[in-house]
């Protein structure tokens, strides 16, 4: 395959303008061949992981990469010919990094290993796996994938596993899975090609959605996705999209899923809540991470409340110091001396 040059002067990393808080692209097409494989292996220590890259190609490994850098993830669109990586126990050492990788593979076949188990995966095929431990991944072909990065600490909150779980192929058995592997294409996809603020801010809550749905349905096998966690999801992925919209309501996150409110506030109880607790869980993790985040534009606390959905600074105050433990004000006071 071709892979298209980088923009800008620098082929390893150019910043997008339209995408916060970080994108860098890479491509080794403008390389020398030659010099593809140690380019490619300095690019993902610094952007992604530290790796050792091998390619079967005459012609010398064709590929590119993006990488966004979220709130609550990272992404990476990563396609090329065939190659094959290796993340061995020194190189791991050298480049530690404490997270899990989620891998979606859209196009291509590729064989991953990891403590002694061998995987085969097709276009469709999902595999969730721990980069604390050494693992190789050979793409057999020309290949497209979408890697989900979150926090090894976070896996049991994004995606409900263990690392004990781990690796964890997920196939689109059925119609529900493909329509799973479907959503999560177009989600990323779909960001990929045109990035907002707006969507930066609720693509992670959507991805996690879709992940830890597929996790769960694989965890009890193919057939034992009820019709039940399909509304669940859709209700979250409603919820996740318009969360800064001031109308949105259980009564309007129904309507969106064909289900009445009733009827969603039984799932959701099953989860120790409900869906107007859910939204304002939801809407107080956005208020808080702009209350906090290094990164986050200037702001007054108000402004912050009003931007996602709290017309009462009295019970903004009140949800926030529920989930974090202090008013917005002291959080930010905290935040600003430990930046100092």
């Amino acid at each position: 395959m071709e892979a298209a040059a980088t923009d800008g002067d620098d082929p390893m990393r150019a910043r997008s303008p339209c995408d916060s808080p970080c994108t860098t692209h890479a491509s080794t097409a403008p390389v020398a061949p030659g010099d593809r494989l140690s380019y490619w292996d300095r690019y993902n220590a610094a952007a992604l992981v530290g790796l050792r890259t091998t390619s079967p190609s005459p012609g010398g490994l064709l590929a590119r990469q993006t990488n966004v850098a979220l709130a609550a993830m990272r992404l990476a669109d990563i396609a090329g010919n065939a190659h094959a990586i290796e993340r061995s126990a020194r190189l791991a050492g050298m480049y530690p990094k404490d997270a899990v990788f989620a891998c979606h593979l859209v196009q291509g076949t590729a064989v991953f290993i990891q403590g002694g188990e061998q995987f085969a995966l097709a276009a469709g095929d999902t595999i969730v796996y721990d980069t604390r431990r050494p693992y190789t991944l050979a793409f057999l072909s020309d290949m497209r994938q979408f890697l989900v990065d979150i926090p090894a600490a976070e896996l049991d909150a994004y995606w409900g596993l263990r690392v004990d779980d781990l690796p964890l192929t997920i196939a689109p058995h059925g119609g529900v899975g493909a329509a799973l592997g479907a959503e999560l294409r177009r989600t990323l996809r779909g960001y990929l090609r045109a990035p907002t603020p707006e969507s930066s801010i609720t693509l992670p809550a959507c991805t996690h959605t879709v992940l830890r749905t597929m996790a769960q349905s694989r965890l009890r096998g193919p057939d034992a996705l009820p019709q039940s966690l399909l509304h669940v999801l859709a209700a979250r992925m409603h919820v996740a999209r318009r969360l800064r919209d001031p109308d949105l309501s259980p009564h309007d996150v129904a309507r969106a899923t064909g289900v009445s409110v009733r009827h969603l506030n039984r799932l959701f109880a099953r989860e120790g809540s409900s869906l107007a607790e859910h939204i304002w869980a939801q809407r107080a993790a956005m208020a808080y991470r702009d209350l906090v985040h290094p990164g986050a534009q200037p702001a007054a606390i108000g402004e912050i409340a009003l931007r996602w959905g709290f017309s009462s600074p009295a019970h903004f105050s009140r949800t926030i110091a529920a989930a974090y433990g202090a008013a917005p004000s002291a959080l930010r006071r905290k935040a600003q001396g430990e930046a100092a």
